[in-house]
């Protein structure tokens, strides 16, 4: 099919699609395509609804103009109020408009297909969405619209990918496209309908261990059921990280996870109890983390650079599935780190309150704001350390103002672990799997310490963490006024002390440093 037919259609199948395609069917639809068509992994089929569809969707419901005029009313995204009143006012706009015949037809022409390709009549799928400016390499917009699992009938899947229209204005949504500078209205969505996998176990996994960017290993974590409860942080996950040179397991992190997500048989899903005997299991075997530290292998070498990639575990074959893959997009950004650091011990300093996984490293110092709704999102103030049970993208407003984030529960590949790692915010994960939870552990207004490098919260400001706050602000201060230059600057550096404050200077790199001087000073 030439490119041109291709532009004009509402409906694609996956194999006809690529990643060459994401203006078309955003990111996610274009990975499945091209995961599906170019190599060996097993990826489950589907179509999906293209930008043009959503685009004529709008017009032949006159929506641009009247959801034009609902935006302009946001004056600032940070006014959460506005900001919630304007996104629910717009996701009704869409949900109540109608769907053309032209594409409602087509989808159930192609969802009819898939009952065919499965013989099985209104079979279960997934509807996700795909923003044509999702997944972008310097930037995350994971989780900003919106996944419905266990969707049958070509009826409600053409509800659901109204819905996802819909979803391309949730709170969360229009505040990142603000904050980044799109155009709301140049912003399209395509929905991947995919057969569904009835996952007894899932995760994601990256190709580099998410904490310190060292890309000699793939990071898996896992959780039993159904994987949103993994990316939504609702549940501290196993995590398991596989050496690439030879699919060896270098270190297995097991927790207990005591609620899962299953599909329920009519359709749609329902929270679970874990069997107590399986809590405190690891969720996958040897065999399968190793199988699936190949597929993230393969993965990887097939896009040329690091990558996020959701699976799952179907229980009718006990087979494993890749559901979609993204490009990484923290540490990808920086120059890699084969060997990380040695972490500095706890301080006897200070008392420690609590710890938990080290999702985004840092160091902050500031008064615990403990927020458990949404609702409150409105008192927190800029320079204050969120507590929490979980973070979910429609805290991101709080999150860009936060110093540091701790949270209950997560694992280091939750949506807020992720966005907190590219917004450069010390975070804390996983509190509750490692001792007393930070809500109940840190008292509400007290002055804490966030080390996220090693996972641990003191009570009290660590006289370091405030010394080194004020020379960042100095330096940063610095190197804003510096121009861009087309030639690489390097320094002298004579005080290896120096190194971690001279690195956020705008330069490329060391171009000296003199090995008598490391000897005196470390030696």
């Amino acid at each position: 099919m030439s490119p041109g037919n291709k532009s004009k259609k509402y409906v694609l199948w996956f194999n006809e699609i690529g990643i060459e395609d994401v203006p078309l069917v955003g990111g996610k639809s274009a990975s499945l395509g091209e995961m599906l068509r170019k190599t060996g992994v097993p990826v489950p089929n589907g179509f999906a609804t293209t930008a043009e569809a959503y685009r004529y969707f709008i017009r032949y419901n006159n929506l641009e103009k009247r959801i034009a005029d609902v935006l302009s009313e946001l004056k600032d995204p940070n006014d959460t109020k506005t900001l919630q009143s304007v996104g629910a006012r717009i996701r009704k706009m869409i949900v109540e408009a109608k769907m053309p015949p032209e594409i409602e037809e087509e989808i159930k022409k192609y969802y009819a297909q898939l009952e065919k390709e499965v013989n099985q009549k209104n079979p279960f799928v997934a509807v996700r969405s795909s923003a044509t400016a999702e997944d972008l390499p310097d930037a995350s917009f994971a989780g900003q619209q919106e996944t419905y699992l266990n969707v049958a009938t070509p009826e409600q899947v053409v509800e659901k990918v109204k819905e996802c229209y819909a979803s391309l204005f949730t709170d969360r949504a229009i505040f990142y496209r603000v904050q980044k500078g799109f155009d709301h209205m140049k912003v399209a969505l395509s929905a991947a309908v995919q057969l569904m996998v009835f996952s007894k176990a899932s995760g994601v996994m990256f190709t580099l261990d998410v904490s310190n960017g060292d890309r000699s290993v793939v990071m898996i974590e896992a959780g039993y059921g159904l994987g949103e409860y993994v990316v939504q942080g609702k549940i501290t996950p196993d995590d398991y990280y596989v050496r690439k040179s030879d699919l060896q397991i270098v270190k297995k992190v097991v927790s207990t996870k005591k609620i899962m997500l299953v599909r329920k048989p009519e359709g749609g899903t329902v929270e679970k109890e874990v069997p107590k005997e399986l809590q405190d299991k690891p969720v996958l075997t040897d065999e399968q983390i190793k199988e699936l530290a190949a597929y993230a292998i393969e993965i990887e070498n097939h896009y040329g650079k690091p990558m996020d990639i959701e699976w799952a575990l179907d229980e009718r074959d006990n087979k494993l599935y890749i559901l979609q893959a993204r490009p990484e997009t923290v540490w990808s950004m920086k120059k890699p780190e084969e060997k990380p650091a040695e972490a500095a011990a706890v301080t006897k300093e200070k008392e420690v309150i609590c710890q938990g996984l080290p999702a985004s490293p840092g160091l902050a110092v500031g008064k615990a704001h403990i927020i458990m709704s949404v609702d409150k999102l409105d008192t927190f103030q800029p320079g204050e350390i969120l507590v929490t049970e979980m973070t979910a993208p429609e805290w991101v407003p709080a999150m860009r103002k936060a110093a540091a984030i701790v949270t209950n529960s997560g694992g280091m590949t939750s949506h807020a672990a992720i966005v907190s790692r590219e917004l450069g915010i010390p975070c804390i994960v996983g509190t509750a799997s490692k001792g007393k939870p930070a809500t109940e552990a840190i008292k509400d207004g007290e002055i804490i310490t966030v080390d996220a490098k090693l996972g641990v919260v003191y009570r009290g400001a660590l006289a370091e963490v405030v010394e080194k706050k004020e020379e960042k602000v100095a330096v940063a201060a610095v190197a804003e006024s510096y121009p861009v230059t087309g030639t690489k600057i390097y320094v002298n550096l004579g005080e290896p002390e120096l190194a971690e404050k001279v690195a956020a200077l705008p330069v490329d790199g060391v171009g000296l440093m003199r090995l008598e001087f490391i000897y005196a000073a470390e030696v």
